[in-house]
């Protein structure tokens, strides 16, 4: 597995450098504009409590790895609540009628965010090989390691307006992003890089690390014309 985890780091080095990273980091800008993409996210915020219980946990765990990804299951799978708590802080509670929530859910603005969540069910649902779960996970957690660093960064600066804490966009969620599976054991990186792959698995995995960090690159491309079009007060304009 040694090999893969280079590649996902070699992959998250990349996706460090893409324009939404970029427009993070961009001070000039006001924090509550580079992220005023967060409500167009929810599809992808919210589906995690699914992903997880449904498709990743496996109970009773019958190996060491699937009680590790159980017990990610439980931590990542909570992550939601954060997400609604921080719509809340960031004003963005307001009231639309039914129909317009939905039109902008599912509207031509986050497709490619929609399309993302849809990918990661289809691979957890149809991939019957555990390691190619923790693949994804893996992945996944690259991605969050390093978009979560630069939104906390951004969120500090939003907490000067806010005077609130950001539960999810904030260094309390960044904190729990370590890059890796989260699992109660010493050295989880150790373990993850030595399980032994074969050509087959090692060939899988690589396209499956690419398809994650392509999706996610994708995606935020998607959330930064998201945030160049609205203003961060008015992002449901439809």
């Amino acid at each position: 597995m040694k090999q893969v985890t280079a590649f996902i780091e070699k992959k998250k080095q990349e996706f460090a450098q893409t324009p939404f990273m970029k427009f993070l980091q961009d001070k000039s800008i006001d924090p509550r504009q580079r992220l005023t993409w967060a409500p167009a996210f929810a599809s992808f915020a919210m589906s995690f409590k699914d992903l997880n219980r449904n498709l990743l946990r496996k109970e009773p765990a019958t190996s060491k790895l699937q009680e590790m990804i159980n017990q990610h299951s439980y931590e990542d799978g909570r992550h939601w609540v954060w997400f609604l708590q921080d719509m809340k802080v960031m004003g963005y509670d307001h009231s639309i009628n039914f129909t317009d929530t939905l039109k902008f859910l599912w509207g031509e603005e986050t497709i490619k965010v929609r399309q993302m969540v849809y990918n990661l069910f289809a691979i957890c649902t149809f991939e019957e090989d555990i390691l190619m779960k923790l693949v994804v996970i893996e992945s996944i957690e690259a991605t969050g390691n390093v978009a979560l660093y630069e939104i906390a960064q951004v969120a500090k600066e939003l907490q000067q307006i806010t005077k609130q804490h950001h539960p999810y966009f904030g260094e309390s969620h960044f904190a729990k992003e370590t890059g890796h599976i989260q699992a109660d054991m010493d050295d989880v990186e150790y373990f993850v890089e030595s399980i032994q792959l074969t050509e087959a698995q090692r060939k899988k995995a690589f396209m499956l690390v690419e398809k994650v960090f392509a999706d996610f690159t994708e995606a935020m491309s998607e959330m930064l014309v998201f945030a160049q079009k609205h203003p961060y007060d008015q992002p449901f304009n439809l």
